[in-house]
Parts: structure tokens; C-alpha cells; sequence
């Protein structure tokens, strides 16, 4: 029997914070000081941009440009917010929750229900059974998002950043793309970038993997593909958009779970696409199948510009917004960046998903560091022989995981988040090259400018577990270490700049490349010339520091470009996005004659075809214009930022 208090329970469990909009997200981070407004005029080109990445460093406060200035100069009516989710706990207080794992253990929960317990205690079934109807969108008749209709839509009137000088133009960062199956009515949202040509018309970013593609394959030549991107609204729809969902569990209906409440959809004026209702601006258009634009350069979250290629276009047919609607917009560059911690949370909160589809998975992170695609971090149950790598060949396959570049297997109690625990690991358990498994001709993320072809590159899985009491090497000797004094012998080596001991068994050295790529510039045209001298200097560099007398247990070296300062105090967080943003495993990895020893090139490649495998047009850096952050520091240091 169901009792009062059984009903006064299941009502507290299920009230958590809900957001009904955005502008109830801002108030609240107002009221906790955790925003600021600028009011006098800020440019949308680079120096809003700056503002929000200085912010996003130091680990500061919301922003919300209230003035902010467009390409031609004027004034643009609408607010522009930044920084919004630049913490862990601000991103913690987006999604309504102290821990992201909650939401994963929710979605558990209704993947895997107790039948039996439901059974014998009906009432403790209501809390499921009302998170399952929270899931089912609400259809309206008219949304807040349609308050006002832009009498002549026009994409340039709205404040969208330029971030990075060499930026194709502006760009949407936080776009919730909707498009429907054209067989089934299913609709999706994504998160595609947006740069905007015109007036009315936008580029869209959309890879061949995502659902968006698969939409423009099957819509067929003859008709046009509906499309809308909207901004704004209640943080978790933003955050449903970028989470890795399995394909019967609609971004709609994840919005709903995780702002326990159902989400109010309306449908477009221009198009037949039902939209959240909720959001601050409605895009709405179309695109005709064949028709590209070329798109970019923009700069990217592996910290490189993504360079030029060509995409679809949307035809923008309609603008509607809410009354006093704020466009909220983000940066990506060198992490860390407020990317970085939304990437974190859905790592977070996804993990108990992983967890009960794999259920070797202990433990599971992905550091901001390394633009989350190139590494992941892996601890594993290990109750026999060789666990932890079918563990990890599992995950590779794994819905947005195929992308990973790099998984590192460590043991079921390792501190997947501690640096130090992971450079032990390496050094005490990782035999060369028995413990490394590469995989040729793999799935790569296309903004994966490393790969030697566009959508293919290499895997990487380092199995640094303690071997089990039954594995078959189980009884080999105890690994040894270098003397400290290797860095100093290395640093006598004619060509290195810089050298130091990361661990016993591990030198990391920095080398100038003549004629190499700089960061400030993209380097698109081959040279054959140069790039055989890069790959001969590499090498010369790594055979003579093999060859000295206390390197005979150094079993890891990596070699990377001198931008990388060993004596700054996070070097090591600088060497992670290096070495995993610079390089291709079956190209840059080397071993010595006894395959024992591993050097590990990292210095950002010229690009060539006569190589071991070819290295494409290579990008630059995204750094910001001299002269804007030198007005934005100033700045920054007279407010007291």
C-alpha cells in the first residue's frame, strides 16, 4: 500500500533544480557572483573572443557583453553571454546536479530497472516511472522562442564572434542543430559550428559521422533538408546536444531526464520542424543537397586552426526570438577552455553508462588537456591475464569513442586523474613493445589534423597494468631507470634545446626545426626538402641520445618543438596536448633495433608525401592578435580581472 509519506518522499526526490531558460541560469549566477556585465561597447571581432578565453584561465565569472559591437560598426540590440560554463562548478550547476554521475546513474536506472524489487515495493517504481514521463516532449502551440519574428531576417545583426585572427568569419560555437530523419520524422539536435557568409546564409559543420549527414544522404537530390539552429534556452538542452547518446534516445527526450521536466517543442513557422520552445533564438532555413560552400579556417579545440574545406550551406528563411533573448556563445583554442569542462562533465556523467556496457570499466577520464579525442585513461578490473586491453579494445569502438586516438589501461584503483600516478604507471609496467598495441587504417575524428587522411589514422593502446600472478611474463625481472643525469648529457646533444626527466625511464627534449611550422602560421604547401631534414634531424637526435651510456633503460623518449617550456610551471600539462595534438602513431612513433626503446616525435610535422606515411597541409596555432590582448590586458588589470 502506497502511503502519504511514501508520496512526500518520491516528491522531495524528484524536485531538483530545473531551469526553466536561460535568463533564470544568469539570474542565479548573478546572484551568486559569478557574472559580470561589461556595459561600454566591445567588438565582436577578436576582442570579445579574448575577454572570455583570459576569463576562462584564471577561472573567472560568467560575462555578458552588453554593448557588443558588429563588423560594421554599429551597435547590436541583443546581449552576448560568455564563459557560461568555464568551471566545473558552474557547469555542476548548469546541469542541476553536485556530480555528473548522477545523471548516468539516472539513465541506468531506466536502462536497467529492478522488475523484481519494483514487484514487491510498487511504490518504488513511481520515482522511475515519473523520470520516464519527464522524457517525452510536450508539443505547444507557440513558444517564448517565437515572441518576436525578425520582419527581415538577417544573421549579421546578431552578435557572433570572431575569435582567432585567421578566422574564416564569425562563428555560432554554441548552435543546437536540428534536423530530422527524413524517413522516420526522428528528430536530432547536434552541435555543429556555423560561420556566417551573409545575411542569410550560414555553413555548417557538419562531419560525415553525425547524424546531420546521414539526414542530407537520405533527404535525396530532389528535395530540400529542413534545418534550424537555435541558441539559447535551459542548459541542459545545450548540454543533451553535445552528449553521446545511443541512437534510440532522441537529444529531446535526454533535455527532459536531465531537467526533469518535459521539454516544450514548437514547431517551426517556415519549416516542419518542431523546435525547444524555450531557447532564445529560432534560425530556421534549409539546404539543397550537392550545394557546399567552402568553410573555415576556424580555430578549433585541439588548439588549431581547422583549415578550409567544403560544407553544406543553410538558406536562413526565418529569425524569431523571445523578448529581451541573450545569445550565448563560447571559445576554443589550447586548452584549458570552457569546452574543456563541458567535456569533462559528459565524461563524468556518461561513465556509468560506460560502465554498464563495460563492465571491466572501473574508471574513465579524458583530459582537457588533450582535446579529449586523442587520449582517454582507462582503469580496468584485471583478474586475468591481458583484461585490461580487451577493456580497451572494447571502448574503441564505442559510439563517440571511436574517435579516441590514445587509451592508456591502468589498473582498477589507479587515480585516473593524477599525473604522477599515470607517469608510474608507465614507467613501472609498460614493457616495449609487448605492452603497446597499434591499429592501422582506424576511424579518426575529421578535425584530426595529425592523420595522414582525412577521417583515418592510427590507435594507440598502452596497456600500463600490473600484470595479473598468472600472466604468462608474470615472473620477469623488476624494469630499471636512468640516472638523473641523462637530462644533462642529453642537453649536450647538438640540436637540443632543453631536456628533462619526466620519470625514471623517461626523457623528454625540445629541438628547433629549420624551416618547420610556426605557430603563428599555417604551413599548407609540401616541402620535400625540409621535411626529410626534419625527419633526418629527429632521428640523428634520437639515435645519440639512445647511444649514451645512462640512457640503456630509457625506454621513453619524446621529442617535441622548443615552444614547449620545460621550466614553466605546467609544462606537463603543455607536453600532454603536444605530444597527443602533434602526432600520428604509425608515423611518428619509433623503435630502436631491439624494439625495446620508443622515441616519440612529436614536433609539429612539414608536410610531405615521401615520408613513412604523408603529413597534410599543417595549421597554426590559435593565438590571439598582439594588439587586441594587449588592450585586453590592460583592461582586465584596471578592473581588478
Amino acid at each position: 500500500m502506497i502511503t502519504n509519506e511514501h508520496i512526500q518522499l518520491i516528491s522531495v526526490s524528484i524536485d531538483p533544480m530545473a531551469w526553466r531558460d536561460l535568463r533564470e541560469y544568469l539570474l542565479n549566477l548573478r546572484d551568486s557572483d559569478e557574472l559580470i556585465r561589461i556595459s561600454h561597447p566591445v567588438d565582436c571581432y577578436l576582442e570579445a573572443g579574448c575577454i572570455a578565453d583570459k576569463l576562462v584561465k584564471k577561472g573567472g565569472p560568467a560575462i555578458i557583453f552588453d554593448q557588443p559591437r558588429l563588423a560594421n560598426g554599429e551597435i547590436s540590440k541583443f546581449p552576448l553571454a560568455m564563459n557560461l560554463f568555464g568551471t566545473r562548478e558552474r557547469t555542476n550547476k548548469a546541469l542541476g546536479v553536485e556530480d555528473p554521475k548522477e545523471i548516468g546513474e539516472t539513465m541506468v536506472g531506466l536502462m536497467k530497472p529492478d522488475i523484481g524489487g519494483i514487484l514487491k515495493k510498487p511504490w518504488t517504481g513511481l520515482e522511475l516511472a515519473m523520470q520516464g514521463m519527464s522524457m517525452a516532449p510536450k508539443k505547444v502551440r507557440k513558444g517564448a522562442c517565437q515572441a518576436v519574428v525578425m520582419k527581415d531576417p538577417d544573421m549579421t545583426k546578431l552578435p557572433i564572434p570572431t575569435t582567432w585572427p585567421m578566422d574564416g568569419g564569425p562563428f555560432i560555437t554554441l548552435p543546437l542543430v536540428v534536423t530530422k530523419d527524413p524517413k522516420t520524422g526522428q528528430h536530432n539536435m547536434g552541435m555543429y559550428r556555423g560561420q556566417i557568409f551573409g545575411e542569410k546564409e550560414i555553413g555548417l559543420h557538419w562531419q560525415a559521422h553525425k547524424h546531420a549527414a546521414d539526414h542530407a544522404d537520405d533527404v535525396g537530390k530532389e528535395n530540400r533538408m529542413p534545418v534550424a539552429i537555435c541558441l539559447g534556452g535551459p542548459p541542459p538542452v545545450m548540454f543533451s546536444a553535445i552528449s553521446p547518446l545511443p541512437d534510440n534516445l532522441s537529444e529531446y527526450e535526454f533535455a527532459g531526464l536531465l531537467n526533469k521536466r518535459r521539454l516544450r517543442i514548437t514547431k517551426c513557422l517556415t519549416n516542419d520542424l518542431w523546435v525547444p520552445a524555450e531557447v532564445d533564438f529560432v534560425i530556421e532555413g534549409y539546404t539543397i543537397p550537392g550545394e557546399t560552400r567552402t568553410e573555415g579556417p576556424f580555430g578549433d579545440h585541439f588548439g588549431y586552426y581547422c583549415l578550409e574545406e567544403e560544407y553544406p550551406v543553410m538558406h536562413v528563411t526565418a529569425i524569431t526570438h523571445r523578448k529581451n533573448p541573450t545569445i550565448p556563445m563560447t571559445i576554443v583554442g589550447v586548452p584549458p577552455m570552457e569546452d574543456g569542462y563541458l567535456g569533462e562533465a559528459i565524461g563524468d556523467a556518461f561513465r556509468p553508462v560506460l560502465q554498464f556496457q563495460h563492465r571491466d570499466v572501473k574508471d574513465l577520464f579524458l583530459p582537457l588537456e588533450t582535446g579529449f579525442h586523442n587520449l582517454a585513461i582507462v582503469a580496468s578490473k584485471q583478474r586475468y591475464p591481458r583484461q585490461a586491453r580487451k577493456t580497451a579494445l572494447g571502448l574503441m569502438g564505442a559510439g563517440q569513442m571511436m574517435f579516441l586516438k590514445s587509451i592508456i589501461a591502468v589498473d582498477e584503483n589507479h587515480n585516473v586523474k593524477d599525473l604522477d600516478a599515470l607517469l608510474k604507471a608507465l614507467d613501472y609496467n609498460v614493457r616495449i613493445p609487448e605492452d603497446l598495441i597499434i591499429l592501422d587504417g582506424m576511424v579518426a575524428d575529421s578535425l584530426a589534423h595529425a592523420s595522414p587522411w582525412q577521417n583515418v589514422h592510427s590507435k594507440l593502446i598502452i596497456d600500463a597494468t600490473t600484470l595479473t600472478q598468472n600472466d604468462p611474463r608474470a615472473d620477469e625481472p623488476k624494469m630499471m631507470g636512468c640516472p638523473d643525469s641523462l637530462s644533462v648529457s642529453a642537453s649536450g646533444i647538438e640540436g637540443v634545446t632543453k631536456a628533462k626527466m619526466m620519470a625514471s625511464s623517461m626523457l623528454v627534449v625540445t629541438t628547433n626545426i629549420e624551416d618547420g611550422p610556426r605557430p603563428e602560421t599555417s604551413m599548407e604547401e609540401i616541402n620535400e626538402e625540409a621535411a626529410a631534414a626534419q625527419r633526418e634531424k629527429v632521428a640523428r637526435i634520437r639515435d645519440e641520445i639512445w647511444a649514451l651510456e645512462s640512457s640503456k633503460n630509457l625506454r621513453w623518449l619524446f621529442i617535441t618543438d622548443d615552444d614547449a617550456d620545460l621550466d614553466d610551471e605546467h609544462w606537463r600539462r603543455r607536453l600532454l596536448w603536444q605530444l597527443f595534438c602533434r602526432f600520428e602513431v604509425s608515423r611518428d612513433f619509433h623503435f630502436d633495433e631491439e624494439k625495446k626503446r620508443i622515441a616519440w616525435d612529436a614536433t609539429a610535422p612539414i608536410p610531405s608525401n615521401e615520408g613513412p606515411l604523408p603529413v597534410r597541409r599543417w595549421p597554426a596555432v590559435t593565438l590571439h592578435d598582439p594588439e587586441v590582448e594587449e588592450k585586453v590586458n590592460s583592461w582586465m588589470e584596471r578592473e581588478g580581472l
